[in-house]
């Protein structure tokens, strides 16, 4: 009978330590976090111990990570397409990326280059529709390098945006005009030279946008559809959600996990309106590393050089601690966050895709370790 009561005792005991141990990869709310990630792997248990930190996050819903290593391809979904709905993510599950669109803006730069449209070192008055003495400095203008490598001290936004009666804070530039945005340039003040200080500007890279729909006589999406998805065969990322499958958009959510608008850039595509899945952006990344495109390859070279790092044509550059080059850009909306990161020498980056505003900042940084390591083998 003791022996009985032992067992007893122990099955017990491993039952509790089983459920509380179970229970601390839990997210905040204690409900368990849908995945497909097989957990067979090295790289599969990394990947999960750092998603489910991701995951104590209160404001977490979906994620969709993709990897790839020297050529081969990982892909790990987490959580809900909307908050309340259980529908598990995949690789096809549409996301707004952001600012990550700002890296094809680099890339069309690069091909208007080479094709002679515009020059890396022109005074970028040279396109625009009017004159614009105040966009230069002690006669110092503003050059098409300094737009893509955040050094116009063009502000990061007009006033004009959000200085005015109709101004809808869930989707700001939604109804926000090019006529708009060439009266809020028009009354912007140089504060110093173009080229010699780092500011971050949505506006700046805007303005390249349109440049680059003035020199071809396209639109801004029609450009990147001819010169960076057709020849890498990103058939789903696009700007407009009517072609997409509505059962599979990731919806966007705010602080309290409910649902909130995608951004809308009808008139700033430029800025951050790509919309994309991690199957598409793995392609994007490869390209990248391979370097094969003549625009892509031009858009890696390297622009500025501060004490925030490194910036090529819309690209961000640092070096780690183990001397490895990591390219880098990330993005953010209403209700969305994105991260990717490539490591040319390694072969080797990721894409992190969420429908939340959870801080994925500290995923980021895991996941950029463990690729470095794990590729450099």
């Amino acid at each position: 009978m003791k022996t009985i009561a032992n067992i007893f005792c122990l099955t017990l005991f491993l039952s509790f330590f089983w459920s509380f141990s179970q229970n601390q990869n839990l997210p905040s709310d204690g409900k368990a976090v849908k995945t497909d990630n097989p957990l067979q792997s090295e790289l599969d248990l990394e990947v999960d111990k750092y998603v489910k930190k991701y995951y104590e996050d209160s404001k977490a819903v979906g994620l969709s990570i993709g990897i790839t290593l020297k050529g081969k391809d990982y892909y790990y979904n987490y959580g809900q397409l909307e908050y309340g709905k259980q529908v598990l993510p995949d690789n096809k599950t549409i996301y707004e990326i952001g600012s990550i669109t700002k890296t094809f803006t680099g890339i069309l730069t690069a091909q208007a280059i080479l094709d002679k449209k515009i020059g890396m070192e022109d005074d970028i008055r040279k396109y625009l529709p009017e004159n614009y003495p105040n966009l230069q400095y002690n006669n110092h203008p503003i050059k098409i390098v300094n737009l893509a490598s955040h050094t116009s001290r063009i502000t990061r936004i007009f006033p004009n945006l959000y200085e005015r009666p109709d101004y809808i804070e869930l989707n700001p530039f939604s109804n926000y005009s090019k006529k708009m945005f060439y009266e809020g340039l028009k009354n912007m003040k140089m504060d110093t030279l173009p080229g010699v200080k780092y500011t971050y500007s949505n506006m700046a890279v805007n303005l390249l946008g349109y440049i680059l729909e003035d020199v071809y006589h396209e639109s801004y999406f029609s450009l990147v559809r001819k010169y960076i998805l057709k020849p890498l065969q990103m058939n789903n990322t696009t700007v407009s959600l009517a072609d997409a499958d509505k059962n599979n958009i990731a919806k966007a959510h705010n602080s309290n996990r409910e649902v909130t608008p995608y951004w809308d850039f009808p008139e700033l595509v430029a800025t951050g309106e790509l919309r994309s899945n991690t199957s598409d952006m793995i392609k994007y990344i490869k390209a990248n590393i391979a370097g094969n495109q003549l625009n892509i390859s031009l858009s890696h070279k390297y622009t500025f050089e501060g004490e925030e790092g490194s910036l090529g044509l819309n690209w961000f550059f640092h070096t780690t601690k183990n001397g490895n080059i990591m390219y880098e850009h990330t993005g953010g909306t209403g209700g969305s966050r994105s991260s990717l990161e490539f490591f040319p020498g390694l072969q080797s980056g990721f894409i992190i895709l969420t429908n939340s505003l959870a801080n994925r900042k500290i995923l980021e940084k895991d996941l950029s370790e463990l690729v470095e390591k794990v590729s450099s083998k």
